[in-house]
Order: structure tokens, then sequence, then C-alpha cells
């Protein structure tokens, strides 16, 4: 789709107050949805660590992570790099979907979102594999550099999902967010900001419960971090939406229906 000429036209704002209550809104108003598909990502993300490690997976001060890491790097990756990665690859995938199917008003397809997930899910880990890293090494040269990079690919899981542009999807990405990266980054911001208050209270109550069974806590962590996900992945998809609205003049309604 060619670009809405704007030329001589004062440039649209992002908006981040508009965007935090389309966040808020889609995610409160299938809060069940939301919830039950993040916490089952979020006890999967957990879980392989657990069923290797035990109970010492949800106590950091045993350590049970770096003595895994120095006596088998490789079963390491895997159920603490590799499988987390793809859960959430899928995760987001599927919640950017969901989201759109919300804002539309339109029932929830959890299967077809799974399943376009599925079938894209090759340049979902590989891209997302790339973004962290380039995203890690600009936090690594004084943190503006990683915030700015978040500001860049900030919307390529929506980029692979919604266009099918899998590969190319942190330049398009790049090309969506030019001229907003910094209102993004607030955006985004903000969003942690509101989440890492709840999780500090969810994580008042993880210290109360640490003493009971290992499971309970383990189902506590998952909760926190998949609902977590949850909120940021409709941040996510909200942001692309509305880059696309004044960038394409394709506005939520119109991404939904890619999937009718």
């Amino acid at each position: 789709m060619t670009a809405i000429d704007t030329a001589g036209m004062p440039r649209p704002s992002f908006g981040v107050g508009a965007r935090i209550n389309d966040t808020v809104s889609i995610f409160f108003g299938r809060f069940a949805v939301f919830g039950v598909i993040g916490i089952v990502a979020g006890l999967l993300m957990e879980l392989p660590s657990f069923l290797v490690l035990g109970a010492d997976s949800t106590n950091v001060a045993a350590g049970g992570d770096e003595a895994l890491l120095a006596q088998n790097p490789v079963l390491f990756v895997v159920i603490s790099v590799a499988a987390p990665l793809i859960v959430y690859s899928i995760l987001t995938a599927v919640l950017v979907l969901v989201a759109y199917d919300a804002k539309a008003g339109r029932g929830t397809n959890i299967g077809a979102a799974v399943a376009t997930a599925f079938r894209r899910i090759l340049p979902l880990i590989v891209m997302t594999i790339a973004a962290w890293l380039l995203i890690g090494m600009g936090f690594a040269l004084l943190i503006v550099p990683g915030l700015w990079l978040l500001g860049v690919l900030s919307v390529f899981v929506p980029v692979i999902m919604v266009e099918g542009n899998g590969f190319g999807s942190l330049s398009r990405s790049s090309d969506l967010t030019k001229g907003y990266r910094w209102p993004i980054v607030g955006f985004i911001v903000i969003v942690y900001v509101i989440f890492y208050i709840v999780t500090l209270a969810l994580a008042g109550l993880g210290v109360m419960v640490s003493t009971a069974s290992p499971i309970v806590l383990l189902i506590l962590q998952g909760v926190v971090s998949g609902v977590a996900a949850s909120f940021v992945s409709i941040a996510v998809a909200v942001t692309y939406a509305r880059l696309r609205e004044i960038k394409d003049g394709v506005g939520f309604t119109d991404l939904a229906d890619v999937f009718a």
C-alpha cells in the first residue's frame, strides 16, 4: 500500500495518552482471554527450568542456573534461552492478532492466531533473536542507543504477522517508526513501568509463598511473566496500528480484516 502524501501538512501525533488508553481498554475488555493465554504461555516459559532444576529454578539464591551452565552449557541454553524464546515469540504473535480482533469487536479465534504464528515461526524466532541482540548491544552502549533501537524495532512482530514480511521485518519496522521513535519509547517505558509496579506487588506475595510448595511459586512466576507479556504485546499491536494509520491510512479494523 502506498503511503499517504502528507506534504505541507502538520505531522500527526503518535498520541501516547491515547495509545495507553487503547492498550488498557483492549486488555481489560477481554481480560479473561488475554489472562488465560498469558498464564498458559508464562507457565510454559517457566516449566523447562523447573523440570530440570526442580525447586532451585524458583530460588535465585540457590544458584541452580549457574550450576547447570557450568555442568551442561547446551542444556542451559535449551531450557533457559531457546524454549522461553520460542514460547515468547509465539505468544507475542498470537496476542497481536487477538488484540486486533478485540479492537474490531470481533470474536476471538485463538486457534487461527496460533496456526498463523506457527506458519511464521522461523522468521519470528530469527528476527526476535536479531532484535534482542541489537537492542542489547545498544543498551551496552550507555542506555540511550538501546532505547533508540527499542523504538526503531518495536513493531517487527506485527509486520511479520500482518504483512507477512518475515526477514524484512526489521527494515520495515524502521521505516514505520521513523519520525516517531522517541514517543514510542516513551509509550513503551510507561507500559513497562506500569507492570513493573504490579510485578513488585506480586513479588511481595511471592516472598510470602516462597516457603510453601515450589509449585505455587512456579505458578505465580508464570502468571506474572505471562500477563505482563500479554499487556506489552497489546501495546506493540496498538503502536503498529497507529503507525499504519498515520503512514498508510490503515486503521485497526482494516488490520483485523486481514484475518477475518
